[in-house]
């Protein structure tokens, strides 16, 4: 059994956001069930620019705090097993055609297929694509 993470999660495990702490305890939860952790390689540059949003634009974190936060990710980031895009490019790009999807959130579908994974997403829309072809879980 697996749990995909897309890049929204990712974010939420290390910054305090709201969702932060449901994101946390689910990831938790399947954990103890015995799930594994997945993810896309897209989504360590994702979550990057995200954190880089937190001290540049919403300026809710300052550099020091970012560097214990990145921190965090890349613990995180070493425990997870990583799909490559190359392995899925072709199915991501035709689930992105025919779910108006881009290709990078697309990626995270085609790898929960490929993984036979548990999509877990913060992204309504993403979600809403994935649920037709995985079994999928929004944070909410």
């Amino acid at each position: 059994m697996s749990l995909l993470l897309d890049s929204s999660i990712l974010v939420k495990l290390v910054v305090n956001e709201q969702g932060s702490e449901k994101a946390r305890e689910t990831v938790k939860k399947h954990l103890r069930e015995g799930y594994r952790l997945d993810t896309v390689d897209l989504a360590l540059p994702e979550a990057l620019n995200a954190l880089w949003k937190h001290v540049t634009i919403h300026r809710d974190l300052d550099e020091k705090q970012a560097e214990h936060v990145l921190e965090d990710l890349m613990k995180i980031w070493v425990s997870l097993n990583v799909v490559s895009s190359h392995e899925v490019t072709q199915e991501a790009f035709l689930i992105a055609v025919s779910n108006s999807l881009t290709v990078y959130d697309a990626l995270f579908i085609a790898a929960a297929v490929y993984q036979s994974a548990k999509l877990y997403t913060a992204d309504g829309k993403l979600f809403k694509a994935s649920a037709k072809q995985v079994d999928s879980l929004l944070l909410q």
